[in-house]
Parts: structure tokens; C-alpha cells; sequence
């Protein structure tokens, strides 16, 4: 029997805090007055060590150590391969560039991927399934649910992505069609996958917590010549303040490497993931706000319930230096995925006051999705007239193959929004798809693409970045139902350009443009009213500041940028069955971010953004679900994007083996239609953590939600999911 879908996702915007003057006051200060101890000094406390081993080797360390270059620490990373195809100093990168490391996830216990994302500024996520299952993203105001990858190769399959087997999150922002082809218009989300190290050990780690919540991973690497291994395994069962929601959910993912000769290696990796739950929409939507209930209420029905999701992914990727200059890596990639889902939409809502009712729909869904990717990237770094230059150049090649159907039923029973009683389901929708299929389709499509990418060294000081690809897509969509068949073919050139200036080591200013495209069938579906259409077009303008501070060890960033979609798909006047390229969308913005050591044993990470994302253009209208009157697009802030948002998280090291922690995560007031009328309050959430680490074990204890604030993460015109409330989780380690 299927279990319930745990829609306790804990992401958590942070508070918004004044840092303009914090910001310059940084920059003015340069190297502080005293020298700190660099990371490897021992007298920085490190959680891993023994006081006895501080003691024996403070002196020495001090002496040889300390006036080494600091080290990247917990919460700052120093480079990124999603900036590029090679791997790239954040400083040189001209565009903005997120890194959630390790060690931030660990410290907030942040189990989905989408947790751990909640720490990159200008990012929101929705929850439950809105037009798309799974992780549901929006970058900079411009929907990215389809521009998820993984080790810099497309993976998108729709399912909640966990953070057992990876190292380290990176989100590069605005267009970037350059590097990832169609879409990449708010930019992309990359996970870098944990891989061999060469070395042997083992770590194993379980949870309890609130609402019976219970997980287990584990994480074994061992090596023999020239072959090294690696095994990430999840084993999770959880319960959800939600009633009626539990989820299981099940990982498994080995990697290999096998270095072939000095020049020569091969990884290959396997990722299988299962999860068995409940859609959950959350709580109805009454007169533009979600309904003032409890937010354990639930709205669905005690039998069908259903989530049964299956991911498979395999990579090979073989990598060759040809010599010191020239190297290249090809990567392929199967995928195959399977989502079997029931829903419990909400509908309109009748208002009678305390009686008031709420619709409801019901469907039996399935997604399947098979891709096979090959990637194909060289580098070279090799000086040019005297000055140092990397060219990166490179092809790819997809095949995607997608299918969709669904079952509808009628008659589903309304509810009452503010005494609900759960009953079993009266329509009989049985949990498989034989009989009268409501939705029938298939769609397949192949991409086929190019690219060339150069940094020049201008000088010690400049560095200008530029290339362009050119992408062919084509899709072909069946349907079993009707005889609505259409195909689209399109192909696109997608520049970009950046510059960067370094007066020093401790400063770089940049700006930057790029592009980006959406063909009609960018998510595998195209309907009559896009068939006939090319692609949307989308260009983004950015100027930013990465200083690094404090000696190194603070890594502080701005960024100011405009992104614009000039011809944005809206309704035809003449015909409202199709679509026209005549629509505008922008988002004018800033962000802020700060990550390192502020003090030796205080690490830091704080982002702060500011968005505003309008519809400039629009003939498309819709009717008002409060005023009951029909408004047009134009004008309209984009749905789930608040105008303020950031996070602030920090963690003090008491002693080597005792750390304290928080943050705060906020997020203001956003809209959850399209018309501006249904609204998800502003707020603000306070999370701890304590931990006591020793040489084999670490005790870590996390508390969401400290100050029990009734708040909701997401929402759409029906419906909002709320945020979890006071809860707790406490985490053993132990490695070998």
C-alpha cells in the first residue's frame, strides 16, 4: 500500500537585513588590522580533532601554517564548473554564481534538495504539484523546472530530489543558453555528485524526529590500484504534521573510477531512488488568503492515495589529457523515470461564511521520461600573443522520449472549508489505467548542438569571456486520444559575453550579457495553440562585485541585473485558441551574498535579494477568483516571487567539539494567481542547531520553526501549502 507523501519540506527564506553599509564598510576594510590564523592553524578550532591533538601541534602549526593562503572554509566555496565547462575561480566567472556546500547542508539538516536551495538568493520553490510534479523551481521570476542537472549534464526528471549522494549544490543565474540549450532563462541548478576520493573509510548517520520522522544513510568509500568506490544509501520513513501524509523513500547510488593510465580515467555512476506517498495541495484559498484552519487540516480522501515514484539514472564519463594543454571529457547519460500519481485539485469556492464550501476534481496521472545525453567537452589552456587564454569548445546530443495519461473522474464530493469531515473517495478511481483514458500522449525529441566558449586575458588585470552555441531541436508529439498531432523543429544561436576586472587579488568587478530560448516543446508537450510557434527569446544584463575580505576568508558579492523576455507567448485577440509571440516579461533585481569566516570558528552565509517581476506585455486574461472580474496579464507581478527575500545562517565553534548555530529565513508577501488577487503572507522563520563532535561520532541537533510561526511556503490560486511548525531532529554520525 502506498504511503503519503511528506510535504514537510523545510525551506526556509531568510530575514532581510539592511547590508548596503555592511557591504561597503567590508570593502573598506580590506586586511584587518590583525592577521588571523589561517584555516589548517590549529588554534582556528577544527571539529574533527581532539583537544589533546590541538595541544601537541598548536606551536608548530602556528609557525608553519599560519602564513599559508587560508583554505576554502565550511560555508564558502572558491570555485564552480557551472559558470563554464571547465572547472573555474567563482572571481573569474562574470555572472552570479551560488554554491551550497556540504557542510551548509549538513548544519541544517537540509535532506531535499529543495531545503538546501533555500540558501541562494532569488530563488523560490514550490511545493506540491502546481503545473509540473516534483521540484518545482523559479529563478530570478522565470520558471526553471526544467533546467535541473546533474554533474553539468542535463536531468530532468520530475521527482523530489534528495541530497544523500551529493556534494555540493551550484546555481548559476540569468540566461545561459550558451552552456545548456533550450531554457536556462533564470538560469540552472546543478548537483555535483559525491565520487570516489581514492581514500577507504565508512560514515553512517540516523535520524529521529518530530513526527516519528526516521532516516538513515550511509556513505562507504574503499579503493584497490588503480579502481576506487564509492556507495551512498538512504533508507527514509516519515510521518508529516499534515495529516493523512507519510512518505518512504529509498537510495541507492555507487560510483567507480578507474584511472586507465596517468591520462586517462573513467567514472561511472548509477543513482536509483524510489518514493511512496500522497499529493498534498495543503489548505483551500479563502477570499484571497489561505483559509484560517489548523494546518494539519486535510482536504483529500482516506483511501487513493497515491505516490509511487521510480528514478533510474547511469553515467559514464571518460576523461583524457592528450597533454599539459589539451584535454577533453565525454559524458553519456541514460535516464528512465516513472511518476504513478493521484490528485485532489481544489475548484471554486462557494461562500456562506463559517458553511463555506470548496470544489474538488480528482485524476489518476502517470509521467514517464527516458533521455540518453551525450556530452562532449574539450579544453584548452594555452597562452595566445603572450597572454593566458582557455578555450572551451564542445557538442551534445539528446534523445527524449515522454509520456503522459490520466484518468478523470466526476462527481467528487465538495467539502467543507472550515469543518471538513475525510471520507473514502466516492468515485471508485481505481489505481491503475485501464478503461476510458482521459489524456493519451507521447513525445519525443532530439537535440543536436554546439558550442565554442573563450576566456582571454586581456591583461593580469582584464579577462573577457565570450562565445555562443547553436542548438537544432526537434519534437514530435502523438496523441492516442485524438488525432492532434504535431511536431516543431527549431534551431537557435545563443551568445554570451562577459568582462572582468581584477585590480587585485582581492577584488573583481564584471558585467556581463548572455541569452537564452524557449521552444514550444521545451517541456516535451505542444498543443495547438504553440505548434506554429518559435521560440520565446530571453537576455539578461548583469553587473556584479565578488570581493573576498578578511584575509580571504570572506567571500562577499552584489549583483545588479535586468532579465527580459521579449516575446513572450500570450493569447491571440483575433483567435483565443492560439497563442502569439507579442507578450513581455522582466525582472529588474539585486542581490547580495556573503559567505566564510567572519571570525576564526564563526562561519557565516547571508544572501538577501531583491526582485521585481512584471508581465510588461500581455493580451492574455483571466477572471479574478475575488472580484469575479476579467484582468489582463499586463502588469501583473509573476506568481511566487516575493519582492524581498534572503537568509541569514551562522554557526559558532564554542569549543573543537562544541558548535552552535541558526538563521533566520524571510520572505515578503507574494501573489499565488496570475491577476494579483489571492495572496501568501510575508514571514519570517527561526531554525537552531547544536552539535558535539568528537573523532568518530558527531551528535547534531537541529529545531525548525523555533518561534511556532504559521506560515506558507507556496501557493497557487487554490490552494497554499503551509510551513512546517516547531519541530525537531536529532542526528547521530559516526565514521571510521
Amino acid at each position: 500500500m502506498n504511503k503519503a507523501i511528506n510535504q514537510k519540506a523545510k525551506w526556509r527564506l531568510g530575514t532581510f537585513v539592511p547590508l548596503g553599509a555592511m557591504l561597503s564598510g567590508l570593502v573598506m576594510a580590506g586586511e584587518p588590522a590583525v592577521t588571523y590564523p589561517a584555516k589548517t592553524d590549529t588554534r582556528h578550532y577544527q571539529p574533527h580533532r581532539h583537544p589533546a591533538e590541538d595541544d601537541e601541534t598548536v606551536l608548530e602549526d602556528v609557525k608553519v601554517k599560519a602564513a599559508q593562503a587560508p583554505k576554502p572554509n565550511r560555508f564558502k566555496a572558491e570555485t564552480s564548473t557551472t559558470g563554464s565547462k571547465a572547472e573555474m575561480a567563482l572571481r573569474d566567472i562574470p555572472q552570479s554564481v551560488s554554491v551550497v556546500t556540504k557542510e551548509l547542508i549538513k548544519s541544517q539538516n537540509a535532506f531535499n534538495l529543495r531545503d538546501a536551495l533555500r540558501n541562494v538568493s532569488g530563488l523560490t520553490i514550490a511545493a506540491g504539484e502546481g503545473a509540473r510534479t516534483g521540484d518545482s523551481i523559479t529563478l530570478r521570476g522565470f520558471a526553471a523546472n526544467t533546467d535541473n542537472y546533474l554533474d553539468g549534464v542535463k536531468e530532468n526528471g520530475q521527482y523530489n530530489r534528495d541530497t544523500f549522494f551529493i556534494e555540493k549544490a551550484e546555481v548559476l543565474k540569468g540566461a545561459s543558453s550558451i552552456l545548456f540549450g533550450r531554457g536556462a532563462t533564470g538560469g540552472v541548478i546543478n548537483q555535483v555528485a559525491k565520487k570516489p576520493t581514492g581514500k577507504t573509510g565508512v560514515t553512517g548517520a540516523f535520524t529521529y524526529g518530530s513526527y516519528d520522522f526516521k532516516r538513515t544513510t550511509l556513505d562507504a568509500e574503499s579503493a584497490y590500484q588503480n579502481l576506487s568506490a564509492r556507495l551512498n544509501f538512504l533508507f527514509q520513513d516519515n510521518g508529516s504534521f499534515r495529516d493523512y501524509n507519510d512518505t518512504q523513500r529509498l537510495g541507492l547510488a555507487p560510483s567507480f573510477r578507474v584511472k586507465v593510465d596517468d591520462d586517462t580515467s573513467m567514472d561511472l555512476s548509477l543513482l536509483h531512488q524510489e518514493e511512496q506517498g500522497v499529493f498534498d495541495y495543503g489548505v483551500p484559498m479563502y477570499r484571497g488568503k489561505p483559509a484560517d484552519v489548523p494546518i494539519n487540516t486535510y482536504y483529500g480522501f482516506t483511501d487513493n492515495r497515491l505516490l509511487d515514484t521510480d528514478t533510474n539514472v547511469a553515467t559514464v564519463a571518460l576523461n583524457h589529457r592528450f597533454n599539459s594543454d589539451f584535454s577533453v571529457k565525454n559524458t553519456v547519460r541514460a535516464g528512465a523515470y516513472q511518476r504513478d500519481y493521484l490528485t485532489h485539485l481544489f475548484g471554486a469556492v462557494t461562500d456562506t461564511g463559517a458553511t463555506s464550501t470548496v470544489a474538488r476534481t480528482q485524476a489518476l496521472r502517470r509521467n514517464e521520461q527516458d533521455n540518453v545525453y551525450n556530452q562532449t567537452d574539450f579544453t584548452y589552456k594555452k597562452p595566445l600573443w603572450g597572454f593566458n587564454n582557455t578555450l572551451m569548445f564542445g557538442s551534445e546530443f539528446g534523445w527524449e522520449n515522454y509520456g503522459f495519461k490520466s484518468k478523470s473522474s466526476t462527481g467528487v464530493s465538495s467539502i467543507s472549508i472550515f469543518n471538513p469531515v475525510i471520507t473514502a473517495s466516492s468515485t471508485g478511481l481505481a489505481s491503475d489505467f485501464s478503461g476510458t483514458l482521459a489524456t493519451d500522449r507521447y513525445t519525443k525529441a532530439q537535440t543536436y548542438a554546439g558550442y565554442v566558449l573563450d576566456q582571454f586575458e586581456i591583461t593580469p588585470e582584464w579577462k573577457l569571456l565570450a562565445g555562443t552555441r547553436y542548438d537544432q531541436f526537434d519534437a514530435q508529439q502523438l496523441d492516442r486520444i485524438s488525432t492532434n498531432n504535431f511536431s516543431r523543429s527549431d534551431s537557435q544561436w545563443s551568445p554570451r559575453s562577459g568582462l572582468v576586472w581584477q585590480p587585485d587579488k582581492a577584488q573583481s568587478y564584471y558585467f556581463s550579457y548572455g541569452t537564452s530560448f524557449n521552444p514550444s516543446a521545451e517541456s516535451l508537450s505542444i498543443t495547438a495553440a504553440n505548434a506554429n510557434l518559435p521560440p520565446e527569446h530571453n537576455q539578461n544584463f548583469e553587473i556584479g562585485a565578488k570581493y573576498d575580505v578578511f584575509g580571504g576568508r570572506l567571500g562577499v558579492t552584489a549583483a545588479l541585473f535586468r532579465l527580459e523576455k521579449t516575446n513572450a507567448r500570450t493569447t491571440n485577440p483575433n483567435d483565443s485558441a492560439l497563442s502569439i509571440l507579442a507578450g513581455e516579461q522582466r525582472t529588474d533585481g539585486f542581490e547580495f551574498g556573503l559567505a566564510g569566516e567572519v571570525l576564526p570558528r564563526w562561519d557565516m552565509s547571508m544572501t538577501y535579494a531583491y526582485l521585481d517581476a512584471k508581465i510588461t506585455k500581455s493580451t492574455t486574461t483571466a477572471v479574478g477568483t475575488v472580484s469575479g472580474l476579467t484582468k489582463s496579464f499586463e502588469g501583473m507581478s509573476a506568481t511566487n516571487v516575493p519582492e524581498h527575500s534572503g537568509v541569514f545562517w551562522n554557526s559558532y565553534h564554542i569549543t573543537p567539539q562544541w558548535e552552535v548555530g541558526g538563521g533566520v529565513f524571510y520572505a515578503s508577501d507574494r501573489y499565488a494567481d496570475s491577476v494579483n488577487e489571492v495572496t501568501l503572507p510575508a514571514y519570517a522563520r527561526l531554525d537552531a542547531v547544536v552539535a558535539y563532535h568528537q573523532k568518530h561520532y558527531d551528535v547534531q541537533m537541529n529545531v525548525f520553526n523555533l518561534a511556532d510561526t504559521v506560515y506558507y511556503e507556496s501557493g497557487q490560486t487554490s490552494s497554499a501549502l503551509p510551513g512546517v511548525p516547531l519541530s525537531a531532529q536529532v542526528t547521530v554520525n559516526v565514521k571510521y
